[in-house]
């Protein structure tokens, strides 16, 4: 599954075509809207983009602009400008940002149905690619480097990182961390092992990670055993710039955590496509101000996946706050049916709390701490139910509630169930009901 990021200062453009491709049954993508290039930023920085379709003419950023930004995170993005603008200049522009398209708003939807399909093309090509060249890659194997697993095994275990940094044992290696600068580290858990020939999968985890992490990423890794690859990572000081917080208190990892929260779903994605092998994944917080916090970190976020594999789910993403608000000793008592309930009750509890917000599948897959494709998959072995139809029945009911029952204005309402426009929740509506919200409404 893709993610389509449709971006316009515009809101009845954006919700229009959001409406267009969720009734489109050609396509599976996860689609979600930014009303300016902030908003899109905002949304780069927290999830995985394969698509972006972008007006130009926008205030403070304008479309040209905003590539250079997402192609920061997110370098593979397929890029799709529409505009209402043919001047050569704009053409131009486009061409230079290697946009895969240009596509004028007066040429109508099936234009835009065309240009996301190719680049949907595109992705699944490179996607072949890459698992191709791994394929081949596999024949090669390179044993691990021993002297650095057995550094971070023993950084893992509690050993002061600065006395194991200058232990003359080690001093030949190339660790490229500062221990003075923000660091975190990373578990990979193979959830399916008895499937996989364990070293193969283990190194098609570790290159598959490294394939998908930005060069403003520095790292070190290490197999901890069988079916567990552990990382270490540096953010270079301008990628965590990035993040800083409005809020002076704030730091900015936290912003970098939800970041590489994104990347880590492309890993798993990559992963479950070439291996067939789920993986998951927990974040501990910042290294530098506590490394020897870095055993208690590792034992609950490993704690955490541990628990959650045993109730039979996979593709999980966790960070070490997570680990401890979620991850309870009364957790360990349930029985994996009552696990099974629980899950589906937070989701559905999400979605009740939430739409007049914020339901897309990241959001709630990040409550609950799934990989958003795998969410989708649960949900429905779950339920025998689509997550979107569920949201969809969700969104309808409480409208119809509160036409009920309350003298609300109709715009109001569609406030209420997460429509930012009138004219969009009454297309909604009538494509349920058979009739307007006004019409549904006067016959009651």
């Amino acid at each position: 599954m893709y993610r389509l990021l449709i971006v316009d200062d515009e809101p009845v453009i954006v919700n229009g075509l959001i409406q267009l491709f969720q009734e489109n049954t050609e396509f599976e993508l996860d689609v979600c809207k930014a009303y300016s290039a902030a908003q899109a930023l905002s949304i780069a920085k927290k999830m995985k983009l394969d698509i972006l379709v972008s007006d130009i003419r926008m205030p403070q950023k304008t479309g040209l602009q905003l590539v250079d930004e997402i192609a920061y995170y997110w370098p593979h993005c397929r890029i799709i400008f529409l505009t209402g603008y043919s001047e050569f200049d704009y053409v131009q522009a486009a061409l230079r940002k290697s946009a895969d398209n240009y596509i004028l708003k007066t040429e109508g939807i099936d234009p835009i149905f065309r240009a996301v399909g190719e680049a949907c093309h595109k992705l699944d090509e490179e996607n072949s690619r890459r698992i191709r060249e791994e394929k081949a890659s596999m024949h090669f194997q390179i044993a691990a480097p021993v002297l650095k697993n057995e550094r971070i095994r023993r950084m893992l275990k509690g050993e002061p990182a600065a006395s194991l940094l200058a232990d003359p044992r080690y001093e030949e290696l190339d660790f490229r961390l500062n221990a003075e600068e923000p660091a975190f580290v990373v578990i990979g858990r193979i959830d399916n092992p008895e499937d996989l020939k364990p070293q193969e999968a283990l190194e098609s985890v570790q290159r598959a990670f490294h394939n998908n992490l930005p060069d403003s990423i520095t790292c070190e890794s290490s197999i901890s055993d069988e079916h567990i690859v552990v990382w270490l990572l540096q953010p270079q000081a301008e990628l965590l710039g990035r993040f800083l917080h409005p809020d002076p208190e704030a730091p900015a990892w936290k912003g970098f955590i939800a970041y590489m929260k994104g990347i880590l779903e492309l890993v798993q994605n990559e992963c479950e496509g070439l291996l067939g092998a789920s993986v998951s994944f927990g974040v501990s917080g910042d290294l530098s101000k506590g490394w020897e916090t870095i055993r208690d970190q590792y034992s609950a976020l490993l704690g955490a996946l541990e628990s959650r594999v045993s109730f039979g789910h996979k593709m999980i993403v966790i960070d070490i706050e997570q680990a401890h608000q979620e991850f309870s000793p009364e957790s360990g008592q349930m029985k994996q049916e009552d696990m099974k309930s629980w899950v589906i009750n937070q989701i559905q509890s999400f979605i009740q709390h939430h739409l007049s917000g914020d339901v897309s599948l990241t959001a709630i897959a990040e409550h609950v701490h799934f990989n958003p494709s795998y969410l989708s998959r649960y949900y429905k072995q779950m339920t025998g139910q689509n997550l979107q139809d569920y949201i969809q029945s969700k969104k309808l009911e409480c409208a119809l509630h509160l036409m009920q029952h309350t003298n609300l204005k109709l715009i109001e309402i569609a406030a209420r169930v997460g429509f930012d426009s009138h004219s969009y929740f009454t297309t909604f509506f009538k494509k349920k009901m058979g009739v307007s919200p006004q019409e549904y409404r006067n016959s009651k």
